[in-house]
């Protein structure tokens, strides 16, 4: 009796290291995840072009999707207008005057002097009928009048070509320069807000979700298409804390999955600095009471063999000769 009972926890305990020793074997246990990033317009309004569906591959640039911009085109363009005519009018004014508006307008004062002599010599005239009583008041009245308007024009019309002789002041020429880069300034406001009406992929991937339909109204950051890192997948692994020496970011790394052969490489990106229990979708439960570090590795996965969501097994090397992985 006592035999048989000391076999059966032989057997027991060979059986416990078996086990052990399989699953040692087979690697630490994850699942598969994407690096996803989901892309959306920074400005609201009406989609106008989907480029893309789902399962499409893309490259850094890659047209994702336009939004209505006719109105943004539109004020665009008036703000270029503006920013034209505000240059022309900053580079006139710091030019001055040309010779041949200065001439113009000596011939205008020239004309205004010769006009005012002209009714003085009138007004004289017609105080003197006046006082001799050969003409009303009235005519008198008529001619001062004329006489008054002519000497305001040559006063203003000379005054106006002294300031043209000077030039524009300083602060004429500043405030004309302002105005121009003001225009400028709210020109490339306008060049950015269009710019924000075109959505592009920020980097490789593939189209994992498209979230709206051409013609569908969103506001800024609804989501639009959703894109994965199919060619790097990555799997977190946690490993106990009792078997963590020797594990280091750039050890070289190998994974398997059930639907394939072949054997995957990889490489440690993370070891974490903190120790957590081990998470319940992993698949011992024997495992689940000890404190574990998550390791992230990083799979190379050029021909997207591999699938998010699949149970891995990863074996890491443990940073021996050779056990670096080649960093770029």
């Amino acid at each position: 009796m006592i035999r048989n009972v000391l076999l059966g926890g032989a057997l027991l305990v060979a059986g416990c290291v078996g086990a052990a020793r399989a699953e040692n074997e087979a690697g630490y246990q994850g699942v598969l995840e994407l690096e996803e990033t989901v892309l959306a317009f920074e400005v609201g309004g009406r989609i106008e072009h989907l480029a893309v569906d789902e399962g499409d591959r893309v490259e850094p640039g890659a047209l994702i999707g336009r939004l209505d911009a006719r109105l943004v085109r539109a004020a665009r363009e008036a703000r270029a207008l503006e920013a034209e005519a505000a240059r022309a009018q900053a580079d006139l004014v710091d030019a001055g005057a040309r010779r041949e508006d200065i001439a113009a307008l000596e011939a205008r004062v020239r004309a205004a002097r010769a006009t005012e002599s002209t009714l003085e010599k009138d007004l004289e005239r017609h105080r003197a009928l006046h006082e001799s009583g050969a003409i009303a008041r009235a005519s008198l009245d008529d001619v001062e009048g004329r006489y008054t308007r002519a000497r305001s024009e040559r006063e203003s019309l000379e005054a106006e070509l002294a300031a043209l002789r000077r030039g524009a002041r300083r602060e004429e020429r500043v405030s004309a320069s302002a105005q121009a880069d003001a225009a400028k300034a709210a020109l490339e406001m306008e060049e950015a807000r269009l710019e924000r009406h075109v959505l592009t992929a920020s980097q490789r991937g593939r189209v994992l979700d498209v979230h709206v339909e051409p013609n569908e109204v969103v506001g800024a950051g609804t989501p639009i298409v959703t894109l994965g890192d199919t060619r790097r997948p990555y799997v977190d692994v946690f490993v106990p804390q009792g078997e963590l020496a020797g594990i280091d970011v750039g050890d070289r790394a190998e994974l398997r999955v059930d639907s394939e052969e072949r054997r995957f490489r990889g490489t440690v990106e993370h070891v974490s600095r903190r120790t957590e229990f081990t998470p319940r979708f992993l698949f011992s439960p024997r495992e689940r009471p000890n404190l574990v570090v998550r390791v992230r590795v990083r799979v190379d996965d050029p021909e997207e063999r591999l699938h998010a969501g699949v149970p891995a097994f990863v074996t890491i090397d443990r940073g021996g000769p050779g056990g670096k992985a080649t960093r770029p």
